[in-house]
């Protein structure tokens, strides 16, 4: 998809993580992570660190680090915000996967035979796998909601 940021999320932010990556953008969730260690990868990484940790926020920005502060815990709200900050574009992307963070490739149907329910095999043609977690993801019923969430922002 060509998203050039890529992000650091913070603890308190994983439902925007997991909406980044349907996104398409590369976006590495630390759950627990000591403030240290993190701001520690984001330096080693280059990434823009997301936070709602007001004090996190600014150590970063004392260390010349990006980051990104968020006031509302509504991921839509989130989502709309990093937008504006950024002017980045939210379209519901094949990329990444929302569980893991990893690449996702379009695979051949018959290689997903048996991997997800025989209702969903039968109703659509074309499926992604997960290189890393081997998750197998479709574009069912629930691609409607994603794309209005994304829209919406």
């Amino acid at each position: 998809m060509g998203n050039h940021h890529a992000f650091i999320v913070d603890g308190m932010l994983g439902t925007l993580a997991r909406w980044l990556r349907i996104a398409g953008y590369d976006s590495i969730y630390f759950r627990g992570m000591d403030d240290d260690r993190l701001l520690e990868e984001t330096k080693d990484s280059a990434r823009i660190i997301l936070t709602r940790d007001r004090e996190l926020y600014q150590r970063a920005l004392k260390l010349g680090l990006k980051s990104i502060y968020f006031e509302s815990e509504e991921v839509t709200a989130q989502l709309t915000h990093l937008k504006r900050e950024l002017g980045i574009k939210l379209v519901a992307s094949n990329s990444r996967c929302p569980r893991c963070n990893g690449l996702l490739a379009e695979t051949p149907k018959t290689d997903v035979e048996g991997l997800v329910p025989a209702e969903s095999f039968n109703a659509f043609e074309e499926f992604w796998v997960c290189g890393d977690c081997s998750r197998v993801y479709w574009k069912g019923s629930h691609w409607i909601k994603i794309r209005e969430t994304l829209g919406s922002t």
